[in-house]
């Protein structure tokens, strides 16, 4: 029995689509936001009501999720799994912010709601055709807009 080389495909920055950029681009401002809002969530609390640890605790969680945006964001660019699992990250942090801010109905969920969003429009994008065919190496002609056009 011998070792295989497995081949693994790897993304070439240099080539990136458009539609990776933004993707890119979002996620990182989604993450960015997520830290900002965090770190105002922590100041704001300690110097109006003390040490009020709930609300501590959560926004030191917006500053956790915002990080992760960030570091997922820069590996997903080269490691084609790790846009799946920011992708699934966005999905949840998005569907868990949308029920707690209607259920609290507070505004400053609905700001994290709001820069969460933006990186769930950063997954959007990152699995349209163009972006989907750079991050796993498919052919753009057998897989996207080249290939609908020939067969209409």
């Amino acid at each position: 029995m011998t070792d295989q080389e497995t081949k693994v495909y790897k993304p070439d920055p240099a080539n990136r689509p458009t539609q990776v950029m933004w993707a890119l681009r979002l996620w990182l401002i989604s993450g960015a936001l997520l830290i900002a809002l965090g770190v105002w969530g922590v100041v704001a609390t300690m110097l109006d009501t003390g040490w009020d640890f709930g609300v501590i605790a959560v926004a030191v969680l917006f500053i956790v999720v915002g990080a992760a945006y960030i570091v997922l964001s820069r590996n997903a660019c080269t490691i084609v799994q790790w846009r799946g699992a920011l992708a699934a990250l966005t999905c949840v942090v998005v569907a868990m912010l949308l029920v707690l801010t209607i259920g609290f109905a507070d505004a400053s969920l609905a700001l994290v709601l709001a820069a969460s969003v933006v990186g769930l429009f950063g997954s959007l994008l990152a699995y349209r055709p163009e972006a989907d065919a750079w991050f796993t190496g498919r052919d753009l002609d057998s897989y996207g807009r080249k290939a609908r056009k020939e067969r209409s």
